[in-house]
Parts: C-alpha cells; sequence; structure tokens
C-alpha cells in the first residue's frame, strides 16, 4: 500500500466598502478659488489562497469619484479608476527566503491621474492604462547577510490613442543588506530604470541609481534608517528638463547626461507610551505616471496618538519642491481623528491645509511627453474637510 498525493488550498475571501465625503474651498488649487463638494465610493476584494510554503492573492478594486459646485467648472467632473493585481509568493525553509512574481492592470482617468500625482489640472479627456509584471527573489546569503533582487516592467498607454505618448517603463534592482549587529544593519542598492518613449524622436532614457546606508535601532524608542546616493541619467533623443536643475550636466549632439544625488531617511521616535513621532526626508529622480521626469525634494513630520482602544488622533505637515520644466513648492498640514465602532467598521474625520508658493520657470509642458507639469503659476489655498467610513467584510474565513 502507498498513500495518495493530495493538494490541498486554504481559501480566503476579504472585503471592503469605502465612502467619503469632502467639502473643499478650493479642491483643484484654482488660483481663482472656489468651493466643491467631492463623493468617493471604493470597493476592495482580496481572494488568497494558502499552502504551507506558498501563497496566491488576487485583488481587484474599484473608486468613482463624482464632484459638484462653482469649484468644477473647466475640469472633468467624474471619473472611475479601477484594476487587478495577481501575485504568487514560494517561501523556502527559511522564512527569509522567498521568490515571488505579480501582475497587474488599472484604468483610470488620463486627467485625475495627473491631479493625484502632480497636483496638474487639466481637462484631457480619456483612459490611462498601465499594464505591470513584476519578480523577485529574497535570499540569504550567510546568518548575516540578506540579497534582493527584483525585475519590474511597466507599459503605459492611452484611450484613445491620441490622449498621450505611450512608454514602457524597466527597472532591475539589487540589493544587499549586513547586520552588524542585533540592532544595526548596513545596506548597498543598485539600480537600473530605462525608459522608452514613443514620440516621434523615440526618446530613450537611462536611470542609474546606487546608494548605501544604514538601518540602525539606537534604543527601545529611537530608530533610524537613511540611505544616500547619486543618479545619473542619460537622454537620447529628447530634452532633458532636469538639466539646468542638477548638480552636474553634459550635452552632446542628440543626448544629454547629467549627475545629481537621490536618498531618503526616517527617524521614529515614541515620545510617550500610545504617541509616536516620525519625521522623513528624500530627494528622488524619477518619471512621473505618465513619464514626465522629476525631481522631488519632501521634508515631512507626523505625530499618532493612540487614545484608546477605539480612538486615534494624528497631526501631519509637510513640505515638497517639485521640479521639472518648472519648479513649484507645496506645503500641507492635516489633522485627522479616527473610531472604530466595531471591528470591522470605522471611521475618519480629517481636516486638511494645502498651499502651492508661486511656480518659477519659462515652460509648463513636459518636451518628451507633451504633458503639463504644473497647475498654475500663481499661489492658491486649500482647505478641505473629509469624512471617511470603512466596512469591512470576512466572506470566507482561513481554515475553511
Amino acid at each position: 500500500m502507498a498513500p495518495s498525493v493530495a493538494w490541498a488550498l486554504d481559501w480566503s475571501l476579504r472585503t471592503s466598502q469605502i465612502e467619503a465625503i469632502e467639502l473643499n474651498d478650493n479642491q483643484f488649487l484654482k488660483t481663482s478659488p472656489a468651493a466643491s463638494v467631492g463623493s468617493y465610493s471604493t470597493i476592495t476584494a482580496n481572494a488568497e489562497a494558502l499552502t504551507p510554503i506558498s501563497k496566491f492573492d488576487l485583488d481587484a478594486d474599484g473608486t468613482y469619484r463624482k464632484y459638484w459646485g462653482p469649484g468644477v467648472e473647466g475640469v472633468p467632473s467624474e471619473n472611475l479608476n479601477y484594476g487587478f493585481k495577481a501575485r504568487y509568493e514560494l517561501h523556502e525553509k527559511n522564512n527569509t527566503d522567498r521568490g515571488f512574481l505579480e501582475s497587474s492592470w488599472r484604468q483610470q482617468s488620463t486627467s485625475f491621474a495627473l491631479l493625484n500625482d502632480l497636483g496638474v489640472v487639466s481637462n484631457a479627456r480619456g483612459f490611462l492604462d498601465r499594464l505591470t509584471a513584476t519578480g523577485g527573489i529574497d535570499r540569504s546569503i550567510t546568518a548575516r547577510d540578506n540579497l534582493s533582487l527584483l525585475a519590474t516592467s511597466t507599459r503605459t498607454s492611452y484611450e484613445p490613442s491620441t490622449g498621450g505618448i505611450p512608454f514602457n517603463d524597466t527597472v532591475a534592482r539589487g540589493t544587499w543588506r549586513h547586520s552588524l549587529s542585533q540592532v544595526t544593519a548596513i545596506n548597498a542598492s543598485s539600480e537600473f530604470e530605462l525608459l522608452n518613449y514613443e514620440n516621434a524622436t523615440n526618446t530613450r532614457v537611462q536611470i542609474y541609481r546606487n546608494q548605501a546606508g544604514v538601518d540602525a535601532t539606537l534604543s527601545p524608542v529611537l530608530s533610524f534608517r537613511g540611505n544616500i546616493g547619486a543618479a545619473y541619467l542619460v537622454t537620447e533623443g529628447g530634452v532633458n528638463t532636469l538639466a539646468s536643475t542638477t548638480a552636474a550636466s553634459s550635452n552632446t549632439s542628440g543626448s544629454s547626461s547629467l549627475v545629481d544625488w537621490i536618498g531618503d531617511a526616517v527617524l521614529t521616535y515614541r515620545l510617550l507610551k500610545n504617541t509616536t513621532l516620525a519625521i522623513d526626508a528624500s530627494q528622488t529622480i524619477a518619471p512621473s505616471i505618465v513619464g514626465s521626469l522629476f525631481k522631488r525634494d519632501t521634508v515631512a513630520a507626523s505625530v499618532s496618538h493612540t487614545i484608546n482602544a477605539h480612538s486615534t488622533l494624528s497631526f501631519s505637515a509637510s513640505g515638497t519642491r517639485q521640479i521639472s520644466t518648472t519648479t513649484t513648492d507645496y506645503a500641507s498640514a492635516s489633522v485627522s481623528y479616527g473610531y472604530n465602532f466595531t471591528r470591522d467598521l470605522s471611521a475618519q474625520l480629517t481636516y486638511r491645509y494645502q498651499h502651492r508658493f508661486a511656480s518659477s520657470g519659462i515652460t509648463t509642458i513636459d518636451p518628451i511627453t507633451g504633458t503639463p507639469t504644473v497647475s498654475g503659476t500663481g499661489p492658491a489655498n486649500s482647505n478641505s474637510i473629509m469624512l471617511t467610513v470603512t466596512n469591512n467584510y470576512i466572506v470566507l474565513p482561513r481554515g475553511n
């Protein structure tokens, strides 16, 4: 007698519904402010299958946004954003060793994609489609050394095809982490990104990023993580909009290159038992959702406080400099109060203030993608109050 082969999966199914309403005196940061009301509805779903050594997740979500009021004049008043993602993950005997494959597709309004990513108000019509494939592995080389490899590629296109410049964005990254002790580790990463644009000149951009950093738990209440390095960009068949703002640049016939520093740092401090302060800063050089190159400098601080088992209070403030064909500075601050009615039902009330400073620069259209890079050249303010209610459902719990 011999045992037969059996293959079983532990399935679970979860879903959530999120409803929000926002009152805003200048939703789109126009220089001539006008009030508007926004209503947002989001549905998410997750199906997960588990085995002792693997996991498969299938996610879907959709968001519908609708705006009313005089502040909506001149811009699209509604949009639909939805997508799907499938991920398969395989674990080895060591929990830190794994490999994964992931694929996703998302469609959203082109005008609202620009608004959400760049703060740019545009009357662009049609939809933006993004198809992404990703794969990676994590391995423990020794008891103190870990290696991570990742490759991802995204195809961005438009419906109709005249809505924008299609492009491919491919990234390969390797990261090494060495633990010096139980509380300190050093990191090194190297990344290559290739952007191919289907414009008249077939522009091609190569970005090389190399960074080194440290991750330290300085005390039971204080931790720090920081990375710093350089980004080297080579542009062929197009105009590099960042050449005049970087630390070094050179130009030859039909191509240009530049070098600038990049980095990020996060400091986390637990002020009290239920109160945590986080301060982070970063400088990045990367493409936007429509492929236009941006350098962003950001400084942010947040304080979160757990009042009791049901309610939380948080404060945050940030400043951002966004550089492309123009330079624009933004500042924002917010305060939020959250309350959990039950394990699955919660609500959050948020007040947010935003300010855009006057932009400096000559042009506001990216020469590679033909998309706007700034929503306005003058200063603008925005005040908003948003109420969000979230209801989570466990349709099929684990273990069934």
